[in-house]
């Protein structure tokens, strides 16, 4: 489950440690995926809009595609020259290039676009500043050692709305979850439809001068302090299945790692298999998380 062929350095006076790492399921249909480098961590979460269609690129979903190529393009470029949020917006102009040269052909009809949430960590000289844009989330120890979270959207109020949705089908039909789903997909189109719109919510998109706004917060860079940034996914040990407090899951992606938390969560998804216990859209959803700490070098 643990990603490899990442190092983690130390630069400067702070840089980042990962202590655990992990997304599931492997391999390219993976619409979830993370980088590091010495002193920045993200972290994204993939979706493609329902019945899309073909895909463009040669992954499974262009969601997958998008995020790995977003990350490639952000680690390499990402530096004191760059804010976030510009950087950001630059990478959207570069993927839309991208996205556009996948698929040429005259009788290809265009899909519609992939789009991501996205998060990362970033020290810049004696700061730590944390952005975000969509539902992924980050616990994190503030200075008074207490925990918080970081990352708040629509996305998720929209999500559970859909949910209701789909229970009251189930109920009101009996039908199976599949069936149910079906019926939701029209509230599930009109939740997208809000995306990178006023009163919606903000996600990255390969789409060339999308101003996205981003959450942002800044804090000193003190070492020893712990981040646990994660998927919705990996995120619904808390949310949906209830195996853990915010608390709970934080001290035991530290203590008992990662892979522990996430066989709780399948097992918790493989025992709920029409979604009767633990309402939800998907069953299954891909996991992806990073615990990591700012060390002094």
């Amino acid at each position: 489950m643990t990603l490899s062929n990442v190092e983690d350095r130390v630069v400067g006076g702070v840089g980042f440690r990962v202590v655990d790492r992990l997304t599931d399921p492997e391999g390219d249909a993976n619409a979830d995926w993370l980088g590091v480098t010495e002193d920045c961590v993200l972290w994204m979460d993939g979706a493609a809009p329902v019945n899309a269609g073909r895909t463009r690129s040669d992954y499974p979903s262009d969601a997958a595609w998008l995020v790995r190529r977003f990350v490639d393009h952000f680690l390499v470029n990402v530096g004191p020259a760059w804010r976030t949020r510009e950087l950001v917006i630059d990478i959207q102009g570069r993927l839309a290039v991208e996205y556009e040269a996948l698929d040429s052909a005259d009788d290809v009809v265009r899909t519609d676009l992939p789009f991501a949430c996205f998060g990362a960590a970033r020290l810049i000289d004696d700061t730590l500043e944390i952005t975000s844009a969509g539902d992924c989330v980050l616990l994190y120890e503030t200075d008074e050692g207490k925990l918080a979270s970081f990352g708040h959207s629509a996305v998720s109020s929209l999500e559970q709305q859909a949910v209701v949705a789909l229970r009251e089908t189930k109920v009101r039909t009996r039908a199976s979850h599949g069936e149910a789903l079906q019926a939701t997909i029209p509230h599930i189109l009109d939740n997208q439809a809000q995306r990178n719109r006023r009163f919606g919510y903000d996600v990255v998109e390969p789409i060339a001068d999308l101003a996205i706004d981003l959450e942002r917060v800044l804090m000193p860079a003190r070492p020893g302090r712990r981040m646990l940034a994660m998927s919705d996914g990996f995120y619904r040990a808390v949310d949906t299945y209830h195996l853990f407090t915010d608390e709970q899951l934080f001290e035991a992606a530290f203590d008992s790692g990662l892979s522990d938390i996430l066989a709780r969560l399948r097992d918790a998804e493989a025992n709920d298999p029409e979604a009767s216990a633990h309402p939800r859209l998907k069953l299954q959803d891909d996991a992806t998380a990073v615990a990591f700490v700012v060390e002094a070098g």
